[in-house]
């Protein structure tokens, strides 16, 4: 098993990984991309036994998401950087945090009625115009 560290941008915080999936999910609802500077966020999905803060405390805003449930979106006080943002059914970690980002593809496109047109949704990839529950 292959462990992986990613960091936010100014090394506050640190995170580490047990087998780094090569897929990632794009989110494009509106939080994400305000949260992004206006493209989506790309967000690795595993489970909590696999993935862990092990440096640093990120601060927490939390926030009623389009679907109509609570997010906490963690992230460094210190840089801005995203770090997880934690749902009611699983926790989305953001890709760029791992330095092998460029090994990492999108599988899966959310929330596709709300993209905007900076950037083009591949429709190749499997599409949901929301959430996925």
């Amino acid at each position: 098993m292959s462990k992986e560290i990613g960091k936010c941008l100014c090394g506050s915080i640190e995170v580490e990984c047990d087998d780094l999936p090569k897929s990632a999910v794009a989110c494009y609802c509106e939080d994400c991309q305000k949260a992004s500077g206006g493209g989506p966020s790309f967000n690795i999905v595993i489970t909590d036994e696999k993935i862990r803060i092990i440096r640093g405390v990120p601060s927490v805003y939390e926030i009623k998401a389009a679907s109509g449930n609570l997010v906490k979106r963690l992230f460094c006080s210190n840089c801005g950087t995203a770090i997880c943002s934690k749902l009611i059914s699983r926790t989305v970690w953001k890709a760029g945090l791992f330095s092998h980002i460029k090994d990492i593809e999108v599988s899966t496109n959310v929330w596709s009625s709300t993209a905007n047109k900076l950037l083009k949704v591949d429709i190749d990839k499997k599409t949901f115009e929301k959430g996925i529950n």
